[in-house]
């Protein structure tokens, strides 16, 4: 039990608790504009395909309309419709729950029930009093009116044209915005309020910029600095201050719906998700130009130059695009491409609420009903999206190993020519007598085993061969025989038939016994991708591993040790795994997929191939090697449940040392969208060669090579001849350092056998070669001792081809309509289409939407910062400058501020803020002096003194922290687990529960799962991470005052500052200079003499609840520290 304690002062009253929050709130905005955004999104379209069939001005069944609201209300035979606020009495929701068998709707003849989430936004609707814009009654099968674009942006023509300079107003001011504000104060006959005191100005600029109060050192600093530049010097250090990021980017996080896990039903962890928190703090503490950040918001991963954290290559820039992956995520979805339609939907809906200040959304099932939005336009966005994918990015090597990787390609275009050359011409003798060991081989393979020992000798003496090499040969040769993947195999099966006179001739023979080729793709077969052949399609890699395109016929495999300086010579072409980059890992803690995707294990080795639509759904891969193959259908992440398990699949080609084509069935997709993407599995040899869908199994596969016999030949030494003839053109164009364009496969394969073989036509190794193959592999190691091996990884957009969605008519995803090709929406003037096939289309976006003539993105940024500082937009709507918005109170100034953002300030966030928090407007009172004022301007729309303000839930933590001394002052790192208590209950709950205190860190440090969100947070509206939300709301209600006298923490840490008092006031300090001590520290001034002498009277009281004598020390401290804590003083700013 806590003793009652009455505090108070005459100059600046302590209030109430419930006083303070209602003057926190102040007059509230009105929600409509909300609710009506609500009805046009999520409850018109419902009642437009569900419902006007029967029940509009065609055919009213049961003598009911629902086309308007009047209508609504008025009914039919069974009574009103809805009853607003009131969901226990609308018979709209019994006939759409069918709880009544009598009443159901729809009726079961057209169709199921509405799904569940339908279902609870028309509750919702109902509760927060039907609302519905006046606007025409919806008429089943009338005609559409048609889309004025130009006639919709003349509106609100403020919107659509680029900022421009502003003449300043001549109204006084000590800055030009001051003068902007001071105009229209004084249109109204308004006086402002006067300057507030230092400490309060002092409290507020620190918890706007840093979220932080001040400490006792920093008032002390302040109080005695009598310079005119004092509150510069606290602003510039606030600014400069690794808290400032902190602030800054928990603002961000709620536009991009900040979460790290997918929610749904098992809340499965969104891997390293805090990595994109960490970016933002870093980027507001670097000061980020604007533009640069929106830049890597839409195309991080694509920028020419990106952003590198200051003294290392980790890329910055790549981070942001994780934004896309924080939404939720159905781990088991029945209909898949639905599903995706609402993943891209959120999307959209947060990149043009954030970016753009628009509700793009709204055009997802039909043209806006106010804005200059087509649901052309809506989809033309979505284009972006689809033709980009997922991946788990290596940020901190990316760029460190690009450059190895192309150090890499530069040394072996300089040594391996060479060490082919040097290798050719070890063998040139030899090769002039491969006809006479083919023939040698022949003779002694006709011989009985037991014999050949011997007749090697006689064989060797009568061709004038070295023996042990002719038995080499004859070994080799047999081998052939049986590899067709031999290019000797047609001349080995030939020298097994014995010539006699009168017989076929050998070409006639070799033709005879000929395997049979492989046969063409089957006729109905498409080509997904080709890697047989250079640039049929683009090259989508992540990482070096797969090097910089397909390896042609002819390309050289460097070895791993001198003796073999190139282990393979490349007979067909192929995307090709480069096993020097086989030592890639991650760190240990570093955080993986749940489920079978496994993206982290491809991160930075993974190859992709085009978008296309499935057909038939049997994709065929041809590979040598195994590897892990994921079938992005419908951009589709949570392989997690009991369906979809089929779209990762591995893959593995055999025993065999060839190609062999394997099948992914994907019957049950035809007709989705998909990419593949293949990842190695194990450290072997991986390559991928063609990708087919096709009914039946493609039997093609690349030509082997063979050495054919010369047409017409008749004799085994002519067929000799000719292989000799062919390997010295192969033995040449070796010694020409393999250069040119691609071997035929014959040549290649015969170059692949010469330098497999060098003991059959060469002298060993020779020590040119052996010391030229040791240089380069100590230039490839030297190179190998730069590589960062091991590196963490983070959510990031991964480029892919071209995609044009089609306008999917009411949204439906199988009811295709025209097609929206890339671009922005028309209504911006520089729209153009943006639609290239090889790529996204995202860096020419980004270009569009930071070029300083763009109307939207610096005046919703401005307006942001401007809400967040002074509790309310320009635009009061901060996510919708819309019809349905709010208009600016004042315009011009939000012209002038977009203007010198992106003109005079190089977009610098920081310069913004320290221009508005040093304006006359941001160190107003914000006592209540003028009561006409408060008649004219109720709302305090036109800024004629500063409201009073909650702190949000995390600041109020964080002020807990920082008063009792526990906070961690640490910035970034992984989440700290979330404080399970007996609320947080579930599927999915976390297996560890974190610190009553966090640890001491600051509040967005702490884990935000979506199903398990602290509860204080929730009291005290910190929101939902579903969508954007610019403007928090700004509750009133009883559990927050429970919060604040119950919850543990607040009890820990008054403990926790009762004992920072005693430790840092000394034994025996007088009850007064401690209380003084309080108050500086939790509210930033000193205590009035009432206030002082309320709480040493309360301690009189606190001190009767603990008489044990142990307890006197301590315990009564505490109970004050609480009672403190409870104050408004503490949770709002003046």
């Amino acid at each position: 039990m806590r003793a009652h304690i009455h505090i108070h002062r005459t100059r600046t009253p302590l209030l109430p608790l419930g006083i303070g929050i209602l003057l926190a709130a102040g007059p509230s905005l009105s929600r409509a504009t909300e609710a009506e955004s609500f009805f046009e999104t999520r409850v018109r379209p419902v009642l437009h395909e569900h419902c006007v069939e029967c029940h509009g001005p065609e055919k009213q069944k049961g003598g009911l309309r629902l086309d308007s609201r009047d209508a609504l209300l008025k009914g039919g035979e069974s009574g009103a419709a809805v009853s607003p606020g009131n969901p226990a009495g609308s018979l709209l929701l019994k006939a759409v729950r069918q709880e009544d068998p009598d009443l159901k709707m729809p009726p079961a003849k057209s169709g199921p029930r509405l799904p569940d989430a339908v279902i609870a936004d028309l509750q919702r609707w109902v509760e927060t009093g039907a609302a519905w814009p006046n606007s025409p009654a919806l008429a089943a099968g009338s005609a559409k009116p048609a889309f004025d674009l130009e006639a919709r942006k003349r509106k609100l023509p403020w919107i659509w044209e680029a900022p421009r300079r502003q003449k300043i107003p001549a109204a006084p001011g000590r800055t030009e915005v001051d003068r902007f504000l001071a105009a229209k104060l004084q249109e109204k006959g308004i006086a402002p309020a006067p300057p507030t005191d230092d400490l309060t100005w002092l409290r507020r600029v620190h918890f706007a910029i840093t979220g932080l109060p001040p400490r006792l050192e920093e008032i002390a600093a302040f109080e005695s600095d009598e310079s005119r530049t004092r509150r510069e010097r606290v602003v510039d250090t606030l600014l400069a201050s690794p808290h400032f990021g902190e602030r800054w980017a928990r603002h961000w996080m709620d536009l991009m719906r900040y979460a790290e896990s997918r929610g749904h039903e098992g809340d499965y962890a969104i891997a390293n998700a805090w990595r994109y928190r960490d970016y933002l703090i870093g980027a507001f503490n670097s000061d980020v130009p604007y533009n640069q950040f929106v830049r890597e918001h839409v195309a991080g991963d694509l920028l020419p130059a990106p952003r590198l954290r200051p003294g290392t290559d980790i890329n910055e820039s790549v981070l942001a695009t994780g934004w896309a992956f924080l939404g939720e995520e159905n781990h088991s979805p029945v209909d898949i491409r639905q599903d995706e339609c609402e993943r891209i939907d959120n999307k959209v809906d947060v990149f043009s609420k954030a970016f753009l200040g628009l509700t793009i959304s709204c055009a997802r099932c039909h043209d806006h009903k106010f804005d200059p939005i087509r649901s052309q336009d809506y989809y033309a966005l979505t284009g972006f999206l689809l033709s980009s994918s997922f991946r788990q990015v290596r940020f901190e090597a990316m760029e460190n190993n690009r450059q190895r990787g192309l150090e890499l390609a530069t040394l072996r275009a300089r040594w391996m020519p060479r060490i082919a050359s040097l290798t050719a011409r070890a063998g040139a003798s030899g090769v002039g007598r491969i006809a006479d060991y083919l023939l040698g081989a022949g003779d002694l393979l006709a011989m009985p085993p037991e014999a050949r020992q011997a007749g090697a000798v006689t064989v060797a003496r009568r061709r004038s061969l070295d023996s042990t090499r002719l038995e080499a040969w004859a070994s080799q040769l047999g081998e052939a025989a049986t590899n067709a993947l031999s290019p000797l195999h047609l001349f080995a099966l030939a020298a097994r038939d014995p010539e006699s006179p009168g017989s076929p001739g050998v070409a006639e023979r070799v033709a005879a016994r000929r395997p049979a080729p492989g046969t063409p793709l089957p006729t109905e077969a498409r080509v997904v991708a080709d890697f047989t052949t250079p640039a049929a399609q683009p090259w989508k890699v992540d990482g070096e591993a797969f090097g910089a395109g397909p390896v042609m016929p002819g390309d050289l495999v460097p070895g791993t040790d001198a003796a073999h300086p190139i282990a393979r010579v490349m007979v067909y072409g192929a995307a090709r795994r480069d096993l020097f980059w086989n030592r890639l890992k991650l760190p240990s803690d570093n955080q993986t997929d749940s489920g079978a995707l496994r993206a982290t294990a491809r991160a930075g080795q993974m190859l992709r191939t085009p978008t296309v639509k499935l057909g038939v759904g049997r994709l065929h891969y041809l590979i040598r090697g195994r590897t892990r193959a994921y079938a992005a259908v419908d951009s589709h992440l949570m392989i997690e449940g009991p369906l979809h398990g089929r779209l990762v699949q591995v893959f593995d080609s055999g025993p065999g040392a060839g190609p062999r084509w394997v099948t992914h069935d994907l019957t049950p997709y035809s007709g989705h969208r998909v990419h593949v993407e293949f990842g190695p599995e194990g450290d072997g040899e991986l390559e991928i060669l063609r990708v087919v869908e096709s009914a039946e199994t493609p039997a093609w596969t690349p030509s082997p090579g063979w050495v054919e016999p010369p047409a017409g030949a008749r004799t085994l030494a002519e067929y000799a001849a000719e292989v000799q003839r062919v390997a010295r053109e192969a033995q040449r164009r070796l010694e020409r350092g393999g250069r040119g364009e691609p071997a035929s496969p014959t040549i290649a394969a015969l170059e692949h056998w010469l330098v497999s073989h060098p003991g059959l036509v060469g002298d060993g190794t020779p020590g040119r070669l052996t010391a030229a193959a040791a240089e380069y592999l100590r230039a490839e190691g030297e190179i190998a001792a730069r590589v960062k091996w091991e590196s963490y990884t983070a959510l990031s957009l991964f480029d892919g081809t071209g995609v044009d969605e089609n306008v999917l008519l009411r949204g439906k995803p199988f009811s295709p309509g025209p097609l929206a090709v890339r671009s922005l929406p028309a209504a911006f003037a520089s729209s153009r289409p943006i639609a290239p096939t090889a790529s996204s289309g995202r860096l020419e976006l980004a270009g569009e939407l930071t070029d300083p003539g763009n109307p939207v993105v610096a005046r919703a940024l401005v307006n942001r910062v401007w809400h967040q500082l002074f509790g309310r937009g320009i635009v009061a709507s901060v996510d919708n400058f819309g019809a349905l918005g709010e208009r600016p109170t004042h315009p011009e100034l939000l012209d002038h501020l977009a203007w010198e953002f992106t003109h005079e300030q190089g977009w610098s966030v920081k310069r913004l803020i320290r221009s508005l928090v040093l304006t006359e407007a941001f160190a107003r009172s914000s006592r209540l002096t003028d009561t006409r004022a408060e008649e004219l301007d109720p709302s305090n729309a036109l800024l004629h003194r500063m409201p009073v303000r909650r702190l949000e839930g995390e600041v109020i933590r964080d002020a807990l922290l920082t008063v009792s001394g526990r906070l961690n002052p640490a910035v970034g790192g992984a989440p700290m687990p979330v404080h399970l208590t007996d609320f947080l209950v579930g599927r999915g709950r976390p297996d560890q529960s974190g610190p009553l205190d966090g640890d001491g860190r600051r509040s967005l440090y702490t884990a935000q799962r979506r199903n398990f969100l602290p509860t204080f947070m929730q009291t005290f509206d910190t929101p939902t991470p579903f969508s954007t939300v610019g403007k928090r709301n700004v509750t009133n209600v009883p559990s927050q005052s429970l919060a604040l006298m119950n919850d543990p923490i607040f009890h820990q840490q008054a403990r926790v500052w009762a004992e920072r008092l005693l430790k840092e006031t000394g034994e025996g300090a007088d009850p007064g200079a401690r209380v003084a001590w309080l108050f500086r520290t939790a509210y930033g001034r000193p205590p009035a003499r009432s206030e002082t002498a309320a709480c040493v009277e309360a301690l009189d009281g606190f001190r009767g609840l603990h008489p044990a004598a142990e307890e006197q020390r301590l315990e009564p401290w505490v109970d004050l520290c609480h009672a403190l804590l409870n104050a408004n003083d503490f949770i709002y700013v003046k």
